[in-house]
C-alpha cells in the first residue's frame, strides 16, 4: 500500500482559487461534502467511480490518509493516468485509473464522440460515483449521454454526486465564455433536472453552491428502479 503521493505541478489542473487554498486541503473539503451528502460517516466500505478524476483526489486519499475500499478513476488526460498508473495503482490494489479517450470541445476534442459509447471503459459497479467540474464543462447532448452511462454502472443502493454550473435565469443551456467553449456550461434548473430524471435517476436533493466547500450546484441522486429500461438519447439535445 503507498503512503505517499508527490504530484509534478504539470499534471495539476485546478483553479486558481484551489491552488491557492491547497489541493488536499479543497480535495479533503469535497470528499467529506460527497460523504455527508450521500448519507456516510466514511468510504471505508465504499467503491468508489471518479469521472474526470484528475490527480487532486487520489494525492488527498493516500496523503491524509482517508480510508476507501477502492477508487477507480477515469479521465480523458492520458499523461494523468500513466502518471497514476505507474506511481499509484502498480504499487496499491486499491487503485484502479481507466484512460478513456472520449470527445469533450475543451478538454478532449480529438477524442470520439460520446454518445457512440454504450459503457465506460471498464467493467463492474460502484457504490459511489462522483464528477467534480465535469458537467460545468457538458453540453447537454453530452451530459445526457454520460448521466445515461454512470447509471449502467451504479450499485442498486448507491450515490452519484455531481456538481454542475446553474443559473436560475435560465430556461435551458448557455455557454457562457464565448471564446472558449465550455469553459463555463450553465444550465437551467429545471432544464438540468429533466436531463437527469431522463436518464433513469431520482434527485434526492439540489443544493446551491457553496463557496466555502469549493463547489458549484451539486446534485446527489440515486437509481430510480433498479433494472429500469433506460429512455434513448433525445438526439435533439
Amino acid at each position: 500500500m503507498i503512503s505517499r503521493l508527490k504530484v509534478p505541478e504539470t499534471l495539476q489542473r485546478n483553479s486558481p482559487q484551489v491552488v491557492a487554498a491547497g489541493y488536499e486541503h479543497t480535495g479533503q473539503l469535497l470528499i467529506d461534502l460527497a460523504t455527508r451528502s450521500v448519507g456516510l460517516s466514511d468510504l471505508k466500505n465504499v467503491d468508489i467511480l471518479d469521472v474526470g478524476c484528475g490527480v487532486r483526489f487520489t494525492a488527498t486519499i493516500i496523503n491524509r490518509k482517508i480510508p476507501v475500499k477502492s477508487y477507480t478513476g477515469v479521465d480523458v488526460y492520458k499523461r494523468i493516468v500513466e502518471f497514476l498508473q505507474k506511481n499509484v495503482e502498480a504499487h496499491d490494489d486499491r487503485f484502479r485509473f481507466v484512460y478513456w479517450n472520449v470527445y469533450n470541445q475543451m478538454f478532449n476534442p480529438a477524442g470520439v464522440d460520446l454518445s457512440t459509447q454504450e459503457k465506460l471503459p471498464l467493467d463492474g459497479s460502484f457504490d459511489l460515483i462522483w464528477a467534480f467540474s465535469v458537467f460545468t464543462h457538458q453540453n447537454p447532448k453530452d451530459s445526457l449521454a454520460l448521466l445515461q452511462l454512470l447509471r449502467k454502472h451504479i450499485r442498486k443502493n448507491g450515490n452519484l454526486f455531481f456538481s454542475v454550473f446553474i443559473d436560475d435565469g435560465l430556461d435551458r443551456f448557455e455557454d457562457r465564455v464565448k471564446d472558449k467553449p465550455l469553459f463555463n456550461a450553465y444550465y437551467g434548473r429545471q432544464f438540468m433536472r429533466s436531463l437527469v430524471e431522463q436518464a433513469g435517476w431520482r434527485i434526492k436533493f439540489l443544493h446551491d453552491k457553496d463557496p466555502g466547500n469549493y463547489i458549484q450546484h451539486y446534485f446527489v441522486c440515486s437509481p430510480d428502479s433498479p433494472g429500469v429500461e433506460l429512455a434513448p438519447l433525445d438526439r435533439a439535445l
